[in-house]
């Protein structure tokens, strides 16, 4: 490893970044210098920009991994080379903006109802349940389902952030069957005969599978339960801040997006109009729904 590359790290880590953060920020910064075969100090603007337009053009990375990329070079140039001005005019790309899916209860019913293997169903009935993010759901451990509460204890989630969620009754009954069949030593899920949490790519698998049994047409991810717990939670009429409580998300703003979800789905939109009484030309009340499918 370079001096460059860990003094790098160590400065990461003193931030506060993720491993996950930090590695990705390394390949980055590593990506860059084998493009340009020199050391990322010795790189002027135009060099910066050579390569993005590399990424954009050549190898088709879509808008928001190149504002992935440029945050990491951000990142890289204000610890490693402070007052330096090769990021300067790079700017973020304008990301198009999609809708997440959604499942409706039925299709959420259907999925879980497809999945057979206990553990599975278990880990996937908390995802929903619970609005857990998939990675969340893989490093609980036991003691952190606190039923004499009924929550969920979340340690060190997305942001490095504690918190509490909702713990299902029906949920709690599939974790004390599940339970008492696997018995997990350490994790809550744990890989076959070894006391290391299931792989990401196990569940991600299994929700896939249940989604082409469930007959479901949609393109279905273990995130997709979390957004389908949000978008229910919305239609029940829970308000918005402790949805995003629940969440763990940190800005409100990420957490509206479930608002113009829940709009899109509504079957039926009527404007309050149509609740009041009004003197029609003729002289005599009418009620708006009374003449819907009249003349107009």
């Amino acid at each position: 490893m370079s001096k460059l590359r860990a003094d790098f790290i160590g400065r990461c880590q003193l931030k506060g970044f993720s491993e996950k953060t930090t590695n990705t920020y390394v390949h980055v910064v590593s990506a860059l210098s084998m493009f340009h075969k020199r050391s990322p100090l010795e790189l002027s603007q135009a060099d910066i920009q050579k390569f993005f337009l590399h990424e954009l053009n050549d190898k088709k990375c879509s808008p928001r991994t190149i504002n992935m990329q440029v945050g990491a070079l951000n990142t890289f140039y204000n610890l490693m080379l402070p007052g330096s001005m090769v990021m300067k005019g790079v700017t973020r790309l304008k990301c198009p903006k999609f809708l997440p899916v959604v499942l409706d209860i039925e299709e959420v019913k259907r999925l879980i109802d497809n999945i057979s293997n206990i553990k599975h169903k278990t880990a996937v009935t908390l995802l929903y349940s619970s609005g857990l993010r998939l990675n969340e759901c893989l490093m609980l451990k036991p003691h952190h389902i606190e039923s004499g509460i009924m929550k969920i204890r979340v340690e060190q989630g997305k942001g490095k952030k504690d918190r509490y969620t909702v713990l299902s009754t029906r949920a709690l009954e599939l974790l004390r069957k599940y339970y008492l069949t696997c018995k997990p030593k350490v994790w809550l899920f744990e890989r076959p005969g070894a006391s290391i949490p299931l792989h990401p790519g196990t569940i991600q698998k299994i929700v896939q599978e249940a989604t082409v049994k469930a007959k479901i047409g949609k393109r279905v991810t273990p995130h997709t339960l979390r957004h389908s717990f949000a978008t229910h939670l919305l239609e029940y009429g829970v308000a918005l801040q402790a949805i995003q409580e629940l969440l763990g998300h940190s800005n409100i703003s990420t957490t509206t997006i479930y608002t113009h979800v829940r709009s899109v789905m509504l079957d039926k939109v009527l404007s309050p109009m149509d609740s009041i009484e009004f003197k029609s030309p003729l002289g005599r009340n009418v009620n708006a729904r009374a003449t819907a499918g009249g003349q107009s």
